[in-house]
């Protein structure tokens, strides 16, 4: 594997019974990227996030990340990823020092380190002064507070399935403010999000899936921060939505009552 690679992955496949949720998805992942894996609903995006996490066990192909081929029992390659799943999976009875301390301990780190990083990331949420356990707080804190404990360890690669929904402008900023230190490091970012102008402003790269998981396009982005275009089928496309729009074959329709 090209030490360039922080994820690659050759014909992924999984299904749930008759189900074909991916099918045959092959795709590279730089080291150093903001990734974006973008695709309409049912596309097999969480699913093969699953996968790249060891939440869920692939029905067939290989999966590398960062040189190691990877399952589920790689425990020492899960120390390496941060994951902010779209289900998020908090502890609602905890208040959220108990399980930011948690999820350190779980990663390995000391206490020393555990106690500076919640008090650093409490502080950063505005949460440092709060007195309520998870499942009091709005969709938007605890997708914050997700994202703090997925970054406590400073992993390698970062997994953020719709990291941005449902989050006020002053978090999003903040968790960009944060993402890009992290690339800025050499480290990697793969983003799945349905807010496109965001991924546009954010990323370097970006894979489009249609169902069931299939690659219709992959490239650099960057050109539409200068003004430039992205090319696909001899069409010039002037924006992420539009392309996005071509690929996945949505029409506008227009209902006369509206």
């Amino acid at each position: 594997m090209s030490s360039s690679d922080a994820i690659r992955i050759n014909n992924l496949q999984k299904r749930y019974g008759k189900t074909i949720a991916v099918a045959d998805l092959s795709l590279r992942v730089p080291s150093g990227c903001m990734f974006g894996f973008l695709g309409p609903n049912g596309a097999g995006k969480s699913t093969t996030i699953g996968c790249l996490t060891g939440l869920l066990d692939p029905s067939a192909g290989s999966i590398e990340i960062l040189g190691e081929e990877f399952t589920a029992n790689c425990v020492s390659v899960k120390r390496r990823l941060g994951v902010m799943p779209e289900t998020l999976g908090l502890f609602d009875p905890l208040y959220p020092p108990e399980f930011l301390a948690f999820v350190g301990r779980m990663f390995g780190l000391g206490e020393d380190d555990t106690r500076q990083r919640v008090t650093e990331l409490l502080a950063a949420l505005e949460l440092a002064h709060t007195h309520k356990k998870l499942g009091e707080y709005s969709a938007g804190m605890r997708k914050r507070i997700s994202f703090a404990a997925a970054v406590i360890h400073s992993p390698d690669i970062l997994f953020l399935d719709e990291p941005f929904e449902g989050i006020d402008p002053a978090g999003v900023a903040l968790m960009k403010q944060w993402l890009r230190r992290f690339t800025e490091q050499g480290r990697t970012v793969f983003i799945t999000s349905h807010v496109l102008e965001t991924v546009e402003r954010l990323c370097d790269q970006v894979a489009i899936v249609i169902s069931p998981g299939k690659v219709v396009w992959q490239g650099d982005i960057t050109a539409l921060a200068n003004g430039g275009a992205l090319q696909h089928d001899g069409k010039s496309f002037r924006s992420l939505e539009s392309l996005f729009l071509d690929l996945t074959g949505q029409k506008s329709s227009n209902l006369a009552w509206l």
